[in-house]
């Protein structure tokens, strides 16, 4: 028994300098450090704002600028990426708004199916963009899947190799959150995205529970649906419909969009099933403004 215990130690003091050595690496790259930039353009800017909260559907998918210009208010894409799940980027976005603010929520699908507590995204944001607070706090949330993907490309990272030119990076946003430096590289080859599987009960009742907080602080909470890859969408057609219809019953959140007005052929999508080129960004955001303006009456 006291060998075991002996051996056991050993190992646990291994993993656990393991892990902190890796935590210490320096950041493979400098993506997710944009949440610093998004929080200033929100912090510097009067209110009321419409800001997007979502993921890398809304970074690589949206021009803010012309939403803004269309609709006449402030508008911040807080979109980053899907690894965050959605409990941290509203718990990250929260703090900063105001009464009068309007939250547009476009969520990947798999936040309401195995996305919702993040994965490997998460500790970017976590610990190499030093977002400590949006660590775990059960039982609110549990710790992002990952961990070992994370460390992964951190370990990678160490290793001498020539410039990544499609490699996301903090550069690539434009000052409204936007990520533009994708627009002008041609598209990657993508395969569809397999079925979603079930709608997770407990997912969706956190989001409804985070719902009924922001509605509480006077924060308008609208729901629109991410552009999707048609393949990929028919594949998971059922499940998306039942997201759809789930979050409809609400009563204080507006959706405003239809998921299949954004289902958009292969040929519009850069390098995911979620990421558009220009061609797509640009009929994805006049279709968002059409619903917007619907919604407010313009």
């Amino acid at each position: 028994m006291r060998k075991f215990l002996c051996k056991f130690t050993v190992l646990f003091l291994l993993f656990f300098v393991t892990v902190i050595f890796i935590i210490l690496l320096p950041p493979w790259r400098d993506y997710f450090q944009a949440i610093h930039d998004k929080h200033q353009r929100l912090i510097n800017t009067e209110s009321p704002h419409i800001i997007l909260a979502g993921g890398s559907n809304l970074a690589f998918g949206i021009d803010s600028k012309t939403i803004q210009e269309s609709l006449c208010i402030t508008t911040v894409n807080f979109g980053l990426g899907v690894g965050i799940g959605l409990q941290r980027i509203l718990d990250d976005i929260t703090p900063l708004l105001h009464t009068g603010d309007i939250l547009l929520i476009i969520p990947e699908y798999p936040f309401f199916t195995s996305e919702w507590y993040g994965s490997a995204g998460a500790y970017e944001l976590i610990i190499d963009a030093h977002r400590y607070s949006l660590i775990a706090q059960p039982p609110f949330y549990g710790l992002p899947s990952g961990f070992f993907t994370y460390a992964k490309n951190k370990i990678i990272a160490l290793i001498p190799h020539p410039p990544n030119p499609l490699l996301y990076t903090r550069d690539g946003f434009n000052e409204y959150g936007d990520y533009i430096k994708h627009l002008e590289t041609e598209n990657q080859p993508i395969p569809p995205a397999e079925p979603l599987g079930n709608i997770n009960a407990k997912y969706l009742s956190a989001f409804f529970r985070i719902a009924d907080s922001l509605a509480e602080q006077g924060i308008q909470v609208l729901i629109s649906y991410p552009s999707y890859e048609e393949v990929s969408y028919k594949n998971s057609e059922d499940t998306i419909l039942e997201i759809d219809a789930a979050l409809r019953t609400k009563e204080n959140i507006t959706v405003i969009s239809s998921p299949d007005n954004y289902c958009f052929p292969t040929e519009y999508f850069y390098n995911t099933v979620y990421h558009l080129n220009a061609k797509g960004r640009e009929i994805r955001t006049t279709r968002l403004i059409e619903d917007l303006k619907r919604q407010f009456g313009q």
